[in-house]
């Protein structure tokens, strides 16, 4: 019965052991904020896919693998493609929403 203890207990000591060691690698390799880094998704017309880029971003970051700030610039979007994009804003507060003259005085200004 000694010896079946031990072995479980080791066992148990090495699986604790690989994930401490897994989770502090994944801790390094976790990317850091960067001032004035933006990921921009530009909608066109209907906005077709825009929501799958804006919800993968969004899934990226809340994950904390994606750490910059995120806009949504309007590229030529129709009436159906700006409301998407501002039922969009809407539900992502973190997503800011604009124009493509707004897009460039932001960068400017970073």
């Amino acid at each position: 019965m000694y010896p079946v203890l031990v072995a479980l207990l080791a066992l148990i000591s090495m699986i604790g052991m690989c994930c401490t060691v897994c989770m502090l690698y994944s801790q390094m390799l976790r990317p850091h904020a960067a001032h004035g880094t933006w990921a921009v998704v530009w909608g066109f017309g209907s906005g077709e896919g825009m929501e799958q880029r804006v919800r993968s971003l969004m899934w990226l970051r809340s994950c904390g693998l994606l750490r910059c700030s995120l806009m949504l610039a309007d590229g030529g979007l129709d009436e159906e493609g700006r409301a998407l994009a501002v039922r969009l804003a809407g539900r992502y507060p973190g997503l800011i929403l604009c124009s493509r003259q707004e897009l460039e005085q932001r960068l400017v200004e970073e």
